[in-house]
């Protein structure tokens, strides 16, 4: 089911959602909670928030009742907006909060006022609109979620007050200059940074938003032709999707109104993205960057097939900085730690001193991230850090080998972990999630290792395969990878034991 939404409903009812919170004694600079599902509401209450100078805390509406109620007291949310879906979650997270700072959308939950209430309210403009923050949580695979925190460091002084806004139009008029944006299409969870801002600029610019509740591979095909959607934001993962889709059903359905297909949050494999460019043509556009809001680059599919695999050059206001572990920087072409240099912005991690001084080295900040740049200053990257795989000594990235064995017609997702081994250090397993109605057979596991030793140097070739029905992902499309490499490191350790034994 989709949903249509103009950029001044959204105005109206997010004055509405602030006086609702001037009412109910919420702070000027509070923190406010929205537990949602894709719904127009989501950015009734959103608008409301980050023009009234409060901070918007999204939580993803997968984590189990008590890390939400982690989220809501780490935020130090003063409010709670829930749907009734989500009532065991809501419950549990809004115990310690006052009855009359508790919204319930969809339904009742005890305890709850209904966020009904707002629509006798005002919708005139706010008399003094204040620049929001915007709170994001990670999904907690390692431990409790943990809290970004974004803030502009200039004031603002003209323009939407809310940061998200602000980025996400510069972005958007970056490629389109003065084009009008028309329809723009939420294909991904709003409590998601990249969704929610492209979602909320689109509007800004006085395009009218189609939200898809949940993801559908061909019902997105059909909104695009149905709305003549210009503009919309995915993940690689959607890509992989699409470009599995019979081919009948993706030449059924008009897409030529698309203009712009931001896509990022996680790495696409250069073939995958190359299909995409050849289906729709040159109209994806790739950014890097994060939750944190340190800094980011972008490319246009025109530069990237000149470039390809790179993510882009660093977008205005913003340097990228490639330096080794001692600091010191990487010439062209070698690879290091990526650090961004801004002066409009930064970022703490909640509650977190110590992970919030480990991300800055001076006035630069990482997100953790191994890349390089090129000669002509486009960045490259490689993996995250933390899931290097050293094997014999020599580096292994996990995202290079996993977009050889996507682009394999047989391969519908895979993850790429390094198990303990006494000889190497570390080898390579790769996680195989095939297509519905390919089996499992010794000759297919044959043609994956062919596949693979055609398109990889020796030491990046997975020593063992397996396979799997699913793969966990966020549904902004990220991969859990901690989540799976302990699942198999546990699962190989236990068979090896058991070898082992006489």
């Amino acid at each position: 089911m989709a949903h249509i939404v103009s950029n001044a409903e959204i105005q109206r009812e997010g004055h509405r959602f602030a006086r609702l919170l001037d009412q109910a004694g919420i702070g000027a600079t509070d923190a406010v909670a929205l537990l949602l599902p894709n719904l127009p509401a989501f950015l009734h209450c959103f608008r409301g928030i980050s023009w009234s100078g409060r901070t918007a805390v999204p939580i993803n509406r997968n984590l189990k009742p008590e890390d939400v109620a982690y989220v809501v007291e780490n935020s130090g949310a003063r409010a709670l907006v829930a749907h009734v879906d989500y009532a065991e979650a809501a419950l549990v997270a809004g115990a310690h909060l006052p009855a009359g700072h508790r919204f319930a959308l969809g339904g009742d939950i005890p305890g709850f006022r209904r966020l009904e209430e707002m629509a006798a309210l005002s919708d005139a403009p706010l008399a003094q609109p204040r620049a929001g923050a915007l709170m994001l949580y990670t999904s907690g695979t390692t431990g409790k979620p943990k809290g970004v925190m974004s803030q502009a460091i200039e004031e603002v002084s003209s323009g939407p007050p809310s940061l998200a806004g602000r980025r996400s139009m510069e972005m958007l008029t970056l490629f389109l200059g003065s084009e009008p944006v028309g329809t723009h299409l939420v294909a991904g969870p709003l409590y998601h940074a990249a969704p929610l801002s492209y979602c909320e600029g689109a509007t800004l610019l006085d395009a009218r938003a189609v939200i898809m509740e949940r993801w559908d591979a061909e019902e997105f095909l059909r909104l695009v032709e149905a709305h003549r959607v210009k503009t919309t934001f995915l993940v690689p993962t959607h890509f992989v999707r699409l470009l599995k889709l019979p081919e009948e059903i993706r030449r059924r359905h008009d897409l030529s109104s698309l203009r712009l297909i931001f896509h990022g949050a996680a790495p696409v494999a250069p073939e995958i993205k190359r299909q995409m460019i050849e289906w729709l043509g040159p109209v994806l556009f790739e950014f890097y960057g994060g939750s944190e809001g340190a800094g980011s680059t972008a490319i246009d599919s025109r530069d990237w097939l000149a470039h390809p695999g790179s993510v882009g050059r660093a977008t205005p206001g913003c340097e990228i900085r490639i330096l080794d572990d001692a600091g010191q920087p990487c010439p062209p072409g070698t690879e290091g730690n990526i650090y961004f240099h801004t002066r409009r912005q930064r970022f703490e991690y909640r509650g977190d001193p110590e992970k919030t001084a480990a991300a800055y080295r001076g006035d630069l900040s990482t997100l953790g991230d191994i890349g390089y740049l090129d000669a002509d200053d486009y960045l490259f990257l490689c993996d995250r850090r933390a899931d290097l795989v050293i094997s014999g000594g020599v580096n292994v990235y996990p995202a290079q080998v996993e977009s050889v064995l996507l682009t394999h017609p047989q391969v519908l997702d895979c993850c790429v972990v390094g198990l303990r081994d006494a000889e190497w250090g570390e080898r390579l397993l790769a996680i195989v999630v095939l297509r519905d109605d390919v089996e499992e057979t010794e000759a297919l596991r044959n043609d994956l290792v062919r596949h693979c030793e055609s398109r990889l140097a020796r030491q990046q070739m997975p020593r063992e395969f397996t396979f799997a029905r699913s793969l966990p992902r966020t549904e902004a499309g990220k991969l859990l990878r901690r989540e799976v490499r302990d699942t198999y490191r546990q699962r190989f350790d236990a068979t090896a034991r058991d070898t082992a034994k006489p």
